[in-house]
């Protein structure tokens, strides 16, 4: 489980197939304070599992559901990736309970000033758009944000420089994609009425 407050950039370094999936080796910083073998980690809001640790730099497995489902396989060495570490059971939340375990990708359509902050615009062109609503949160390539406008077939959100500066959103523009997590509260509440 994670707040969706993004700690730092990371790098990828390396990508490598084997067997079982992609290994891929990322570059940190900060998050080595407390980062172990086993532990979970969100790597541009997809909940994966170190698998191995050395100097500054950690090791992820993926298998085919999470490179499908998720912008990961457009990663490549150089890309930027957001990361947080899980969450503590003394940690504030500070943005909104994020699970990791990424619904879709959907694309940057706009990217624009408005209100001495940025505002993005991102399709709707998937199932999802129903657990979407405006002043709700949602989770993009891992940060916690809130929706600010959601039209038919697209939503917007405003950030503060501070986000932009501190990950990946600083370098994005239009058909990028990112990793959409809605809010797990809609989808259970969908589940117990449909019951």
């Amino acid at each position: 489980m994670f707040t969706g407050i993004i700690e730092e950039k990371g790098l990828v370094k390396s990508i490598s197939q084997n067997s079982d999936g992609l290994i891929i080796d990322i570059q940190g910083n900060l998050i080595f304070n407390d980062l172990n073998v086993n532990d979970s980690i969100s790597c541009s809001g997809i909940c994966l599992t170190v698998i191995k640790i050395q100097d500054d730099t950690f090791s992820i497995q993926m298998v085919d559901e999470t490179i499908n489902r998720s912008n990961a396989g457009n990663w490549e060495k150089g890309t930027q990736i957001n990361l947080e570490r899980a969450m503590l059971p003394t940690t504030r939340l500070g943005g909104h309970f994020v699970q990791g375990h990424i619904d879709s990708k959907v694309s940057v359509i706009k990217v624009y000033e408005k209100d001495r902050s940025a505002w993005m615009r991102f399709d709707l062109e998937n199932s999802f758009g129903k657990y979407i609503i405006e002043k709700g949160s949602i989770a993009l390539d891992g940060v916690s944000l809130t929706v600010a406008k959601k039209n038919t077939n697209d939503f917007e959100v405003a950030i503060i420089p501070h986000t932009m500066k501190l990950t990946t959103f600083g370098s994005l523009k239009a058909g990028c994609t990112v990793n959409l997590e809605v809010d797990m509260m809609a989808k259970y509440l969908e589940n117990l009425v449909k019951d």
